[in-house]
């Protein structure tokens, strides 16, 4: 068995070809071996042109050179990394399948809150401008998150926590939630949810306990 590295590689047709190592300075075609990818044993992704295989060489009928019983030289290595990239993608499939029915109580709790918002108004439980202070509120909301799921993914300054409750708690808790569901962002930390629900409860609590006076404002 000796060393080589493919020099050509046509992914679409399935085949390349291969100059053994010690070989590689000299000049024409004479050493190169024709690999074809039956000839490439399993090891979790395709040859490309630059890899480093193991192979024995073999001639066909009509004389020309095949490369066969090939292997890359990492070939432990990148099956490890196919298992392990495997098992992340059938992880992550788990956690959304587990996470799909609190997604849908979120979802359907946010729609709640939208229509509520807008018909309060209508219907006259509350004058306009508690809509308003919503709209606004949960605007602010859900750019403050939509800034901290950036800079999660970059690296960058965090927005506290604490500040993103602030928010929740000063109305703005439909656009959290919504930047929440939007951007896949905080919604598996569970002392940031019991913070969220919590605002939001307070939120709640605090406008049903001013109702009597803003319908009087009206």
């Amino acid at each position: 068995m000796q060393l080589g590295r493919i020099e050509q590689w046509n992914d679409g047709k399935g085949y390349g070809f291969v100059r053994p190592l010690e070989s590689q300075a000299t000049a024409g075609d004479a050493a190169r071996a024709f690999v074809h990818i039956k000839a490439v044993a399993r090891a979790g992704r395709r040859p490309a042109e630059g890899d480093l295989i193991r192979y024995d060489s073999e001639r066909d009928a009509r004389g020309r050179l095949n490369a066969v019983n090939v292997t890359f030289v990492n070939a432990e290595a990148m099956r490890a990394q196919a298992q392990r990239r495997a098992e992340a993608k059938t992880a992550a499939r788990e956690r959304r399948t587990a996470a799909a029915p609190v997604d849908s109580v979120q979802r359907f709790i946010l729609a709640c809150a939208l229509i509520a918002l807008a018909a309060g108004s209508v219907m006259g439980f509350w004058p306009l401008k508690v809509t308003l202070a919503y709209a606004a509120m949960g605007t602010l909301s859900f750019f403050a998150y939509a800034f901290d799921k950036k800079a999660a993914d970059n690296g960058q300054w965090r927005t506290r926590e604490s500040t993103l409750h602030a928010f929740d708690l000063l109305c703005g808790w439909p656009g959290g939630l919504l930047a929440q569901q939007a951007f896949r962002h905080k919604t598996r930390k569970i002392s940031f949810q019991l913070g969220f629900w919590t605002s939001a409860i307070v939120n709640c609590a605090a406008l049903y306990w001013l109702l009597p006076w803003l319908g009087t404002a009206s």
